[in-house]
Parts: C-alpha cells; sequence; structure tokens
C-alpha cells in the first residue's frame, strides 16, 4: 500500500504563509504536485485563452465582439421568446453601465450582494442568481467564475466567465449582446446598471446550450460550477430537527458556507427563494426565550427577519443586558439578525453547504476566522474487469478502489472526533454533450486495531459492515459530511452496478491531521520457483516429467510445444498453445537466440506447476477461466506483486469478458517475470555503460 497524500496543517493564525505542497502519487506510481485545491483545478494560462486573443483583434478593428458560437438565433431555446426578443448591449440600455472592477469601492461585499439582489426576467434562471448572490460575500472566491472586468477600460463587446466542470475550470467567452423585450431584460435585470449578473447568466446559458436548458437545475449545481467546492443539499423538512442543529453545529465553525434558501410563504418578512448566509449561533440560557439562536444574513440587506429575536422584539427587550450586549455587535451589519432554531427551521426549506478547500480559504478573508479544512484528493476511474467492483453486497466489491484514511489521536486532539466530508463525482459533462448520469456512491468501514491490512483481498471485506455513512445516489457528486474517531478506515468509492466503466473526482476534508493513501502494491517478484529449486529439490510429479522427456539440446517455441504436449497435466489446465511457449520461451533465453537449453526445462515445470496451483486455488478447475478481478489474488498466489496501474494494463491486454483463461494467465505472469528480469539487467547495464538503442528495442520486442 502507497501513500499518496498527508493533508496539509492548519497555520497558527490567519492570514497563514501558503503551507507547503502534498504529493500525491497516481496509480500509475509517478508523483506530482497538487495544491491542495478542494475542486482539483487551477486556472488556465490568460495568454493562451481565447479572450485574449478576442481583445487584441477588437482593439484592431475597432468592431465589437459578437460570439458566431452562441448566437441569438438559439441562444434562448424557447421559439415564443426569441421571436419577441431584441438582443442589445448595455450601452442601449442604459447611459453608464458597471461590471465587477469598473467601482473599485462599490465592489465590497455588501455593496455587490446590494447589487445582485435582482428580480428574475422571464428566461432568467432562479438558481444562478440565488448562487451568485450567496457568494457575493465571498468576492475572492466569484473571481474565478466572473473575474473583474470593465465597460470602460479595453471595452471590446466581450466577456469572459469560467465554470467548474469535473475538475477543471472551463472558460465560456460571450458577447454582451442581452435578449430583452423593448426596455426590459427578458434575463435577469440589472440593478444599479449593474450587468455582471446578466453576463454571468449568458455565459452560464452558454455553457449549458441555452437559456432554457437551465430550467430544472438547482442551487446546489450552480453553487458548484460558480465556486467549484463540495456542495451538499440538506433538506430541512425531511430531516429531524436534531439532526438539522447537529449540521449547523459543526458546519458553521468551519471553513463551509452555509446559504439557507426560504420557503415560499414564509413569515416575519423573509424573501420567499431567497439565499440567506447563515453566519453564526449562540444559545442563551433562563428565560421563556431559552434556547439556540441562528444569526443569519440577508441577500443585499433587504428581507431581514421581523419575529422573535428581532431587534425590537419582545424576546431582545426581555434578554439580560450583558447578553445582549454579547450579541448585538454580531448581528450589526446592514440585513443580520438573530432568529430562534425553531423558527430558523420551520421558515426554510434548503440549507446548501458548500465546503471550502484550503488553498481557497487562504484566498478568501472573509473564511479566515473559519477552520480550515485539509484537502486530499485523487482522480481514478472504475474500470470492467479490474475495479468495477459494484456495491458492497456484490462478490467483487473489494476489487473497488480503496482509500485508506488514519485519524491519529494526538495528545493536543485527544479523543476529540474528527469532522469529516467525502465526495465522489463521477465523470459529466454539460450542454447537448450531457449524458445520463450513472447511481455512484462510497461505502466506509472501520478496520480497527486488529483489521485486515489487505483489503483488496476478497475475504477482508467480507466480514466488515459498512458504517451508516454510507451514501449513494445517481447524481453528479455524492456528498456525506460526518465525524470519525480516531482510527483506521476504509473508503471505497463505487458504482451500484458492477462492470460499469466511469471515471470519477474524489476528494476527502477533514479538520484533523490525517493521513490518507491508496491501497497499493508495489511490483515485486516475491517467489521465483524457477530460481529458488534445484534439480534434486524438483516435485517429483516434475522430477518423473521430466525424466520422461527426451529434449533436443536447444527448444525453440514449436519444441518446446511438442515437449510440454507430452506432459502438459503436470503443469498446465489444458494443452499449451504455440502463443503461450513464444511467451514462455524467453523466460530462459537469456542470449536472446529464440530458443532455450534442455536443461532449463525442469524448472520450467516446475515453476508451470506453481502457477497452475494458485489457478486451480482460484476456481480455474470448474470452467478453464476466472474473473479477472481476481488477478491481484491470483499474481499474490503465484508470488508476484503488482501496482494498481499494472494491474490495470494486464486485465486490458489478457482479460476477455471480464474472464481470464489460464492461457493469459501464465502468460501475464511470463511477461511481469521477464519485465523484472530485463528491468533488472537494464538498472545493471546502466551502472557500467550507456543503453544503445538497439538493446533497449531487443528488451522490448523480444518478450
Amino acid at each position: 500500500m502507497r501513500k499518496f497524500m498527508r493533508t496539509r496543517a492548519r497555520s497558527p493564525s490567519p492570514p497563514p504563509p501558503p503551507a507547503d505542497t502534498a504529493r500525491v502519487a497516481p496509480a500509475n506510481g509517478h508523483a506530482h504536485i497538487n495544491n491542495g485545491h478542494a475542486n482539483g483545478a487551477a486556472l488556465r494560462d490568460d495568454r493562451l485563452s481565447e479572450l485574449s486573443r478576442c481583445w487584441s483583434g477588437s482593439e484592431a478593428s475597432g468592431a465589437l465582439f459578437e460570439d458566431g458560437a452562441f448566437p441569438p438565433a438559439r441562444a434562448l431555446g424557447d421559439a415564443r421568446l426569441a421571436r419577441a426578443a431584441a438582443w442589445l448591449r448595455p450601452h442601449e440600455l442604459c447611459a453608464r453601465p458597471r461590471f465587477r472592477g469598473d467601482d473599485g469601492a462599490d465592489d465590497a461585499p455588501d455593496q455587490l450582494a446590494d447589487r445582485w439582489n435582482v428580480q428574475l426576467g422571464a428566461a432568467g434562471d432562479p438558481h444562478l442568481c440565488c448562487a451568485a448572490a450567496a457568494l457575493a460575500p465571498t468576492p475572492r472566491l466569484l473571481d474565478r467564475a466572473a473575474p473583474p472586468q470593465s465597460f470602460r477600460k479595453r471595452y471590446t463587446g466581450a466577456f469572459r466567465f469560467r465554470f467548474w466542470v469535473f475538475g477543471e475550470w472551463r472558460e465560456v467567452l460571450v458577447d454582451d449582446r442581452l435578449p430583452a423585450a423593448g426596455a426590459r431584460l427578458l434575463a435577469a435585470p440589472p440593478r444599479h446598471d449593474d450587468f455582471t449578473l446578466p453576463l454571468l447568466e449568458k455565459a452560464y446559458a452558454k455553457l449549458h446550450g441555452s437559456y432554457a436548458a437551465l430550467r430544472g437545475g438547482s442551487v446546489a449545481r450552480a453553487l458548484q460550477e460558480l465556486s467549484g467546492g463540495i456542495v451538499q443539499s440538506f433538506s430541512l423538512r425531511a430531516q429531524p430537527r436534531a439532526l438539522t442543529f447537529q449540521v449547523l453545529n459543526s458546519a458553521v465553525p468551519r471553513s463551509t458556507l452555509l446559504v439557507a434558501v426560504a420557503a415560499r410563504g414564509a413569515p416575519g418578512g423573509l424573501q420567499a427563494a431567497a439565499p440567506y448566509a447563515v453566519a453564526g449561533l449562540a444559545r442563551v440560557r433562563g428565560g421563556a426565550g431559552a434556547g439556540a439562536l441562528v444569526r443569519l444574513r440577508a441577500p443585499g440587506g433587504r428581507g431581514a427577519w421581523r419575529g422573535a429575536w428581532a431587534p425590537d422584539s419582545a424576546e431582545w427587550r426581555a434578554l439580560a443586558p450583558p447578553d445582549r450586549d454579547l450579541l448585538a455587535p454580531r448581528a450589526d451589519r446592514p440585513g443580520d439578525f438573530w432568529m430562534s432554531f425553531e423558527d430558523f427551521a420551520a421558515s426554510f426549506s434548503q440549507l446548501e453547504l458548500v465546503h471550502v478547500g484550503p488553498d481557497d480559504w487562504l484566498l478568501e478573508r472573509g473564511l479566515h476566522a473559519r477552520r480550515p479544512w485539509r484537502a486530499v484528493l485523487a482522480r481514478r476511474r472504475w474500470r470492467a474487469g479490474y475495479n468495477a467492483g459494484g456495491p458492497p453486497a456484490a462478490a467483487t466489491t473489494a476489487a473497488n478502489p480503496q482509500f485508506h484514511v488514519q485519524i491519529p489521536c494526538s495528545e493536543a486532539a485527544g479523543a476529540r472526533k474528527c469532522h469529516v466530508v467525502v465526495s465522489v463525482t463521477q465523470q459529466y459533462d454539460v450542454g447537448a454533450a450531457a449524458r445520463k448520469l450513472r447511481a455512484i456512491g462510497f461505502a466506509v468501514y472501520e478496520l480497527g486495531p486488529g483489521g485486515p491490512r489487505r483489503p483488496s483481498d476478497p475475504a477482508a471485506l467480507r466480514g466488515l459492515r459498512p458504517l451508516d455513512v454510507t451514501h449513494e445516489s445517481r447524481a453528479r457528486e455524492v456528498v456525506t459530511f460526518f465525524t470519525l474517531p480516531p482510527g483506521r478506515y476504509l473508503v471505497v468509492p463505487h458504482t451500484r452496478r458492477a462492470h460499469t466503466d466511469a471515471a470519477f473526482l474524489l476528494r476527502i476534508l477533514t479538520d484533523e491531521l490525517t493521513d490518507v493513501w491508496e491501497v497499493n502494491d508495489d511490483n515485486v517478484v516475491v517467489r521465483d520457483v524457477a530460481a529458488e529449486l534445484r534439480a534434486d529439490a524438483l516435485p517429483a510429479g516434475v522430477r518423473a516429467a521430466a525424466a520422461r522427456l527426451r529434449a533436443a539440446p536447444e527448444l525453440d517455441a514449436a519444441a518446446l510445444r511438442a515437449a510440454l504436449r507430452r506432459v502438459w497435466r503436470v503443469c498446465l489446465c489444458a494443452r499449451p498453445s504455440l502463443e503461450l511457449c513464444r511467451a514462455l520461451v524467453p523466460l530462459r533465453d537469456a542470449a536472446l537466440s529464440g530458443a532455450m537449453r534442455a536443461s532449463e526445462l525442469p524448472a520450467l515445470l516446475a515453476l508451470l506447476a506453481y502457477w497452475r496451483a494458485a489457478f486451480l486455488k482460484h476456481g480455474g478447475r470448474r470452467c478453464g477461466a476466472v474473473s479477472s478481478y481476481r488477478l491481484r489474488a491470483l499474481l499474490w498466489a503465484a508470488g508476484v506483486t503488482a501496482s494498481n496501474k499494472v494491474l490495470e494494463c494486464l486485465v486490458l491486454r489478457y482479460a476477455r469478458g471480464c474472464k481470464l483463461t489460464e492461457e493469459a494467465y501464465v502468460m501475464a505472469l511470463a511477461r511481469l517475470h521477464l519485465a523484472h528480469e530485463r528491468y533488472r539487467s537494464l538498472d545493471t547495464k546502466m551502472k557500467s555503460n550507456p543503453l544503445s538503442l538497439e538493446e533497449m528495442i531487443l528488451m522490448t520486442i523480444y518478450s
């Protein structure tokens, strides 16, 4: 098992210096640098972007940019609206349009949120507007999706945006023509002449294909594509109140943005379907109003709560002066207010949790008062016949990719539980290229002090039951937020159906120093029977078979096939083919002559008999083939270990329909043994003399 990351430690005081980069060993065993982003992506170089080329060309010609890839004829996606729509630029709608970056003083979080408190247009997307307003108080996070641009400096009619799509930031370039009916925008109308949100909505519509394609979306999807964080939706109506309070109590102190969406018909002046940021918790002891309080922030300072615990309410006036003096400064910003937890659970229908990774925590000053997450991420895939083992109930579930989580019991933390976020995102696309999503999930197992050291063994997980944090859904991303005591755990991403090919992105966030690594093996020949056995120590059956053979001094592939066919029952389960013998001859042909000496035949027979016993042990006797998911166990029984990437390549090369015949199994072992021998020869050669191209070709071709 090879460790692939150690989560980064928290700096003692914000803003901390940049944390050290961590090394991640992918499945191929080669390390690469990962910056710790929870979203697993970095921004592309602007010098290579389409927008930079467009600006330089527009400035030279003096013409405003028009986006031919997203023409008005198909942009709306609604024939009725398209007939009545006229596409106008912001200068045709107002005298002085603005964008983020035009007025530095007005781009403070409070003013920006106020400018984005908009009414929806006929073709608008309420979920995107809600998500954008929710991210307005964290402008550094918003900079990736909507970087500051200008109508006044280098204006060319082109605007760029970025959206997070399966681990990468995808750039979208649009012109600033917006659909309007008369002087009224059909999309999100600007507030205070700020066209950031209307243009962001147009880029979002282009990403998905049209404005009409945005219907049926969700706030969670928009938040993920704008922030790149791990987004978890939590229905307040479907969950017990105790669980809701536990989620709030765990998430508020950490680097997690909480966005509560007011229910329709919410009382006390709340705006229906508006995003309210959960900013804090408090507990009032004694008196008639004792209980938990939730601090919220209304979008743009409008729609504040006017019920119990509002500034002029009876509960607030009855509060003891010391307690009032403690709570009042925490809700002194426009739109901030306190309300009881019971009113919160009754007035809001949905809670969105946006878990922000450590690098984004460093960038956003507004998060420095919160405890940062430590991030681990890995890009992997399920492949049929290799590691697409299916759900925990499937017989092949142990073949799934596995990630070991070690939560130490340190003196500083004691026996304190570790908060953990596990996210599995399947590969997806948006717009016309979007495909049907598969049902995916993950299982978490507690290994315990005496747990198996090699969980990839099919029998290892058979006696373990997944913890109740296991989750499965037909969605882009499956997320669970839970706590674990110190100990050893195993996270196993899986698909609902075995033998399903799909790529996925695994992200694990923890708030304690935790070691995480992928369960893997080194490439080692544990036992080479042919090299170990002496002539007088051969098994009786092999010695008798060797004595019956009368072979020529040298055996090529055809002669070896003829010899083995006389004694094949001793060393093979079926008659050998010529192709198999061509793979076996190089094992005993160090001179690269195309033939092996007859004196090497007994050792080869012993090696084949040893491999045959391993094959029969894993069910090869019944049907002449075994499941390719058992290849790791077969190799282990034959005295060889292989890394995940090597194992995947062996399955791709030798398995057929998730089955592995004995001949394919023996050929795979022969190639592995020969590769180890060639590597040792190459290592010795390189220490003395350079390797010629001819020697390299001979080593790779004759194998």
